[in-house]
């Protein structure tokens, strides 16, 4: 991965992202590093994927809808911009600033629903999103621990916090985050076996 590119999207981010945002992707570079540094993945890119996973998160549902079709994502997220943040994202990644490492593509794309077979990357972007220094939730700190002992144990617990959450809202969880449940529950009882 060329990281020449890093300064001109955090720029970016700095003049799109609301204070509070950028604010929030600065922590899930630091948690994605420090997770990454732990499971002996590659921290430049934990890094860099952390900083870029909220790209898309700037745009109003009707942009978001715009761009859905621009870059012909499937239009189950069409007016679901909480989920479409995601994917929008990794497309203008790829598209229009030329990021062509699929690890870091794909971390983008999954870090809100999740989905079965995610990388370690994937993983380490997806619970650091959720638990980065700034959230403070009543189970981020406990959260953060686990994180540092057992990712898999880390990923499940906010997965099955997320379906919680949006089923007391009434909001449809995406079957992306099941499949995501499930791979992880897969994993583990892999590693038992």
């Amino acid at each position: 991965m060329d990281y020449t590119k890093t300064r001109e999207i955090d720029d970016y981010l700095k003049h799109v992202l609301k204070p509070q945002r950028y604010i929030h992707s600065l922590g899930v570079v630091d948690m994605a590093g420090d997770l990454a540094s732990i499971y002996g993945s590659d921290v430049k890119k934990a890094r860099f994927a952390g900083l870029v996973h909220d790209i898309a998160k700037c745009f109003s549902c009707e942009t978001m809808n715009r761009l859905i079709r621009t870059y012909g994502i499937d239009l189950k997220y069409y007016n679901r911009p909480e989920l479409a943040h995601s994917k929008v994202g990794a497309a203008m990644l790829r598209i229009d600033f030329g990021i062509d490492d699929p690890e870091i593509l794909m971390a983008v794309s999954s870090h809100t629903a999740g989905r079965y077979g995610m990388s370690m990357l994937e993983e380490i972007v997806y619970v650091a999103d959720a638990i980065e220094i700034n959230r403070n939730y009543p189970e981020a700190a406990e959260l953060r621990e686990l994180a540092r002992e057992n990712l898999d144990m880390a990923c499940l617990t906010i997965i099955d916090y997320s379906i919680e959450l949006l089923g007391r809202r009434g909001i449809s969880v995406d079957d992306d985050t099941y499949e995501a449940k499930r791979f992880i529950l897969d994993k583990i009882t892999e590693r038992k076996d």
